[in-house]
């Protein structure tokens, strides 16, 4: 054993003395702006070309784009790209000059080098500075080659609207090249699923996809009624550019779920398990893993999507795929071994009982309405604070209330350095497990400095104290007067002012 693992060391020894490669494999969506300090030196074939003229860079170019590379017939697929940046000297003309560059040692070059996913096609800088740019792609067995062509890399102005003309994945550069902003953004890194394996995730487990997202006008779906159904795809093809499958993803969402295949980022939020009108969990899938049996009879529409090793993730549709039959006894035989069983009563769960309560909260449903109260707390045998609190009542919708509570002084003000509170209050509540017993309430006229108002009375106790509340019988939900008392406080509210 001692002598297999010297003869190990000394064949690595000997790769790294021969120029073995280091790949830098950049997981979909990804980028990392590297100090030259923090840059190995490349040790890999030479990447130098003649004809690779840099892109001139103005001032007023603060976006530079460039195309997806393609997988290469020799040397694999493409691992990253990386930015160089600099002055026009030559380097790229000279092998040695040019294993410089690609460590970050290169003269005339700017003190780092951006690397980024094959799938980040754009760098936004807002420095107003003129130099040039080369782009070249590591591929699978460490080989940097020159990238370039007709149209591409290429400069642009931003234009009136950035948010228009950058995508969420561009890499950003940091103002002054101090390198003290954001010098990377995480991709989507594949997690490899057991052979046979699948899962159902809830939201709250689901993790965040960081990788670059695709809108595809045809990922639409397909339709699963109120029966047992059998979904089935066919496997995956591998593509050149984003290697292996690595797994499947099944989203489930609404019938009348709103369209989000026509934008990336709400295809990511999908993909996240958090898409607008999606379901509350996904399955997800082992590359071998081509079936689902769901015995549940749950109407869905079934979104089918796949990742590759490069953690590209991208809906997955076609002629029947994913198909779905209604399922019987009878088709036990066309239901693969590996196939993930669907857990009985999975789905989403049971809708929420809603219960209205307007007219319980009369007095918060006008605009412009207000009311201000006075509120007394004493410790028993010590002393005794007084507050006064005002309620304005902003919007009023079908389904909420936007009011605003602010803290007030002796004198009426609103405390300095208190700032009022902006609230809502939803006129939908989830009906209770279990019922409520509601206290005898007696009608009773009282006055207080607001005005007379006949109320309703109610007496209750909790933990040892007792209150008293007196409610508007003409504006429900307005408070206008409360008594508290209990072992060692005595607290009470008043209605001080009404504003209709």
């Amino acid at each position: 054993m001692k002598t297999a693992l010297i003869l190990a060391a000394l064949c690595f020894a000997s790769m790294l003395q021969a120029g073995a490669v280091l790949t830098t494999e950049m997981p979909s969506g990804s980028w990392e702006i590297v100090p030259s300090a923090k840059l190995e030196a490349y040790g890999g074939p030479d990447c130098f070309n003649e004809n690779w003229k840099p892109l001139k860079r103005t001032p007023a170019d603060v976006l530079v784009t460039w195309f997806l590379p393609a997988a290469h017939k020799d040397h694999g697929r493409p691992l990253s790209i990386f930015v160089l940046s600099g002055e026009d000297n030559g380097w790229q003309r000279d092998a040695e000059k040019a294993r410089l560059w690609f460590s970050g040692r290169g003269e005339g070059q700017r003190p780092y080098v951006v690397i980024c996913s094959p799938d980040v096609t754009q760098l936004v800088d807002p420095n107003k500075a003129e130099y040039s740019i080369w782009l070249a792609v590591e591929y699978a067995d460490g080989v940097r080659l020159p990238f370039f062509g007709a149209g591409f890399p290429k400069v642009h102005p931003l234009g009136a609207e950035p948010g228009k003309n950058t995508e969420p994945w561009a890499v950003q550069l940091p103002a002054d090249y101090k390198l003290t902003a954001n010098l990377s953004r995480a991709g989507n890194a594949p997690a490899w699923p057991k052979v046979g394996q699948g899962s159902v995730v809830t939201q709250d487990k689901a993790p965040a996809y960081k990788g670059r997202a695709w809108a595809w006008s045809k990922w639409t779906g397909v339709e699963k009624g109120e029966s047992a159904a059998l979904i089935t795809w066919p496997p995956a093809t591998a593509p050149a550019e984003d290697g292996r499958v690595v797994k499947y993803f099944l989203f489930f969402g609404k019938l009348e779920a709103p369209v989000f295949n026509d934008n990336p980022v709400r295809v990511a939020q999908w993909f996240s398990g958090k898409g607008d009108g999606q379901w509350d969990r996904y399955i997800e899938c082992a590359a071998d893993v081509t079936q689902v049996l769901d015995l549940n009879k749950d109407k869905y529409r079934v979104f089918l999507a796949v990742e590759f090793e490069s953690g590209k993730r991208v809906g997955y549709q076609g002629r029947d795929c994913p198909r779905i039959d209604v399922y019987n006894e009878g088709m036990m035989s066309r239901v693969a071994r590996n196939a993930f069983r669907v857990p009985a009563n999975y789905g989403r769960p049971a809708p929420v009982e809603m219960v209205d309560i307007r007219e319980r909260v009369q007095v918060y449903l006008k605009a412009g309405r207000s009311w201000t109260t006075k509120n007394v707390s004493k410790v028993i045998n010590a002393g005794e604070n007084t507050t006064f609190s005002r309620v304005e009542i902003l919007k009023v919708s079908e389904s909420e209330v936007e009011y605003q509570a602010t803290e007030l002084g002796a004198d009426g003000q609103p405390l300095a350095g208190v700032e009022p509170a902006k609230l809502k209050l939803a006129l939908k509540v989830p009906k209770p497990k279990e019922a409520r017993t509601e206290p005898i309430a007696i009608v009773e006229t009282i006055t207080v400095k607001a005005g007379t108002f006949e109320c309703l009375r109610t007496e209750s106790e909790y933990s040892g104290t007792k209150t008293v509340t007196w409610t508007s019988k003409k504006f429900p939900g307005l408070v206008v007067k409360q008594t508290s008392l209990s072992d060692t406080i005595e607290s009470s509210q008043d209605l001080v002012e009404f504003k209709e």
